[in-house]
């Protein structure tokens, strides 16, 4: 039966609003959001116990993020990795296990980049976390997937009793993460069921793993213990060799003894294998020493002015009027064609020389949109006496160092080329380089990365020069005068804009302005 005209059921009515209300909430929420947007990597991240890992982190579209409330959590909301507050870092509800490790990365907040430098990654802090951003008025949050891992020592082979007809052979092997696998292999590469195995954690949470196998007079050729990290997809095998003959009518004493002259031989191997590795331990210790050279490099006195020198610049390319910019033109711009002038590459040189001692310059890139991918630009060092004229490779051999973005990609210009994988195309470079030790180091300015280093850089004795490639309509390149101690907000702005040529012959051209 109907309810007469007017009237309503007070229950329907309720559930109504109730309905209502929900929907007007959601829509708020959604409006609010959508004007607070929060992008992760998109990814996980993959980084090594020990070491410093940046977790990236942006809003979309651009916005300044210096007067935001931006929280990076783990699971829960009480588990607070790191806080901050309208420029202050707030301390109160961190972590135990992050105290002292964690670093909002304040260069990029203007530009809304919310990234997060963590300092001596442990085990614990493999997982998930979340960059949680709000105001007033909106909240939105992204998921950064950090991968931790460890690589152990080299498995090492012991020798257990006798058992079941053969010998007991146990390997093992500590300091991996997360928890490896060991597998047993016989000469043909299948595995071997192992009749035991044990796993136990450190404090620091590394995992040990140990395994055994019963060897047989069935089991011939090499055996092999592999020790795998199926996140890194790395392995390390250690192997012996066993002859059949061993183990037919062979006494537990017999068999013992034989494995044991076995073992012997493999632990000659073994040194050899040290001996190597020593090598490669010397090559690490070169590339730390190299690390620890351009962080030096970095220190306030090293800071150079650095100038353009028009002369030297190709005529697609516009210097600004004080030589701290320059653009390119599709527009081929008067001026002499003098020994000095690049005539193929869009390349200008700055008007510094060094000859010995430690330098570095800021350079800042202006990418316009329409631009985009499309933007082709450099960075590096060259040479006083690099070739001016015609083509030839950007390489060390010709006498340049130098990075170069292309079609969206960063590229190091080696002899082959080395692509360089970032998670952000670096919107500022510091330039270092060491002309006693000739190396040239290149740093993303925007987090404090490195990018590249060239090692037993070629000078020849010869003077170096700061070096610049621009080929892009919309493309801008502006020397800074900064420091990492001194950084400002205002870094990553607008580049000054070279709107009058450094030459009077461009301005009789009339060259374009943007």
């Amino acid at each position: 039966m109907g309810l007469p005209w007017g009237c309503s059921h007070p229950s329907l009515t309720g559930h109504a609003r109730d309905l209502l209300t929900s929907l007007v909430t959601l829509l708020l929420l959604r409006l609010g959001s959508a004007q607070l947007r929060v992008v992760g990597p998109g990814q996980p991240l993959t980084a090594t116990v020990g070491q410093d890992v940046v977790l990236p982190c942006h809003l979309s579209p651009q916005r300044d993020a210096r007067s935001l409330d931006v929280r990076w959590m783990r699971d829960h909301i009480s588990e607070t990795v790191h806080h901050y507050r309208n420029g202050e870092d707030l301390y109160g509800e961190q972590m135990g296990a992050y105290v002292g490790r964690t670093e909002l990365v304040r260069d990029g907040l203007s530009a809304g980049s919310l990234d997060l430098r963590i300092t001596g990654l442990r085990p614990s802090d493999d997982g998930q976390y979340f960059c949680t951003v709000k105001n007033a008025d909106a909240y939105d949050e992204a998921m950064v997937d950090l991968e931790v891992s460890a690589t152990g020592a080299d498995p090492h082979l012991s020798l257990g009793g006798y058992e079941a007809g053969g010998v007991r052979v146990l390997c093992g092997s500590a300091g991996w993460y997360p928890l490896p696998q060991l597998l047993w292999r016989d000469a043909h590469g299948q595995h071997l069921p192992s009749v035991s195995q044990t796993h136990s954690q450190d404090q620091e949470g590394l995992f040990e793993i140990e395994g055994a196998v019963i060897v047989t007079g069935s089991v011939e050729g090499p055996l092999s213990c592999v020790v795998r990290n199926s996140r890194l997809q790395q392995e390390w095998k250690f192997s012996l060799h066993i002859s059949a003959p061993f183990f037919h009518n062979a006494q537990p004493w017999m068999v013992a003894l034989a494995l044991v002259l076995v073992l012997s031989a493999v632990s000659i191997g073994l040194g050899v294998y040290l001996f190597r590795k020593q090598g490669k331990q010397a090559a690490e210790l070169e590339k730390q020493a190299a690390e620890l050279a351009w962080r030096r490099c970095l220190l306030p006195q090293n800071r150079v002015k650095v100038t353009l020198d028009p002369d030297t610049a190709h005529p697609h390319l516009v210097v600004s009027q004080n030589n701290s910019s320059v653009r390119w033109e599709s527009e081929w711009q008067q001026v002499p064609d003098t020994p000095e002038r690049f005539d193929s590459w869009c390349c200008v040189l700055s008007l510094e020389e060094f000859k010995d001692g430690t330098h570095f310059w800021e350079v800042e890139v202006e990418v316009k949109e329409k631009a985009g991918k499309s933007a082709r630009w450099a960075v590096g060092v060259a040479r006083a006496s690099v070739k001016r004229k015609g083509w030839y490779k950007i390489i060390p051999e010709e006498g340049i160092w130098a990075v170069q973005y292309y079609e969206g990609h960063l590229t190091c210009l080696t002899s082959p080329p080395t692509p360089l994988s970032l998670s952000h195309v670096p919107t500022r470079i510091w330039v270092c380089l060491n002309c006693t030790q000739g190396q040239v180091s290149f740093i993303n300015a925007d987090n404090g990365v490195k990018i590249f280093t060239f090692t037993a850089a070629f000078f020849n004795g010869e003077s170096i020069r700061p070096w610049f490639l621009l080929w892009t309509q919309g493309t801008k390149l502006c020397l800074r005068d900064s420091t990492p101690q001194t950084l400002s907000p205002a870094l990553g702005g607008s580049c000054p804009s070279p709107d009058t040529p450094a030459s009077p012959l461009l301005d009789a051209a009339g060259a374009s302005q943007e």
